[in-house]
């Protein structure tokens, strides 16, 4: 991951362009997760292909590629996390993610992802990138996104862990259930994680009775921990 000096360097500017790359390959659909310090910024799916990102921060305002072949990776060009990042902010429910701040870097052939909604992360803290739960060791230009991958854009320290939750998809009414709160890099269980007004063991498991409605969206949060996905749940 990128970091130091080049995490805490940015300039909030306007524009900000993508396109689609002249080898026309299809799009690719991912899943993607914005959490900002206080509250989750998107959590959708989006549909994204390899294409060129214009800075709109530093010195370099030009349009750059960002499809892994062109930004040091190998392979044939592919959708990437920081495309993708765009894409969910341009969908009517990622109105949340603007202003976005990205600067390039030639010596890393890459974009640093500055600022998401305007929140600029600061001291220690930066927008890590996490692909399927890990986090990514390169930036957000050099990682191919394959169908059905979760990108998690997150401010953290470096050391912040994330969230994951299992539950079920369907539950009964009146009926108590199980759900596992764990953390998403490693599977280890999270004890003291609170879902649906539920705490975790040292097991991770929170049992849970939901007595109305259809369906209950369910997420987890832990002081010190970035929060998880969110989980529907059916009632019948």
């Amino acid at each position: 991951m990128i970091k130091g000096s080049f995490v805490r360097a940015l300039v909030l500017a306007s524009v900000f362009v993508i396109a689609l790359s002249a080898s026309a390959v299809a799009a690719t659909k991912v899943n993607v997760r914005v959490e900002g310090a206080k509250a989750t910024l998107f959590e959708g799916d989006v549909s994204v292909g390899p294409g060129r990102l214009t800075s709109n921060s530093g010195e370099d305002r030009g349009s750059h590629l960002c499809n892994v072949a062109g930004n040091g990776g190998n392979g044939a060009p592919a959708a990437t996390p920081t495309g993708a990042l765009l894409a969910a902010s341009e969908l009517p429910l990622g109105d949340r993610l603007g202003p976005l701040a990205l600067e390039w870097y030639s010596s890393f052939s890459d974009f640093l992802v500055g600022s998401i909604g305007g929140e600029a992360p600061s001291g220690n803290n930066y927008w890590e990138l996490s692909v399927n739960w890990q986090v990514a060791e390169v930036g957000g230009c050099g990682v191919a996104l394959k169908k059905g991958d979760q990108v998690l854009w997150a401010v953290s320290d470096g050391a912040t862990p994330a969230l994951r939750l299992k539950a079920p998809k369907v539950a009964r009414k009146g009926r108590p259930f199980n759900v596992r709160v764990s953390v998403g890099a490693t599977g280890k269980a999270v004890a003291g994680a609170r879902v649906g007004g539920a705490t975790t063991g040292a097991n991770g498991l929170a049992r849970l009775t939901l007595r109305s409605g259809s369906k209950r969206a369910l997420g987890a949060t832990k002081r010190g921990a970035i929060r998880s996905n969110i989980e529907s749940v059916v009632l019948r």
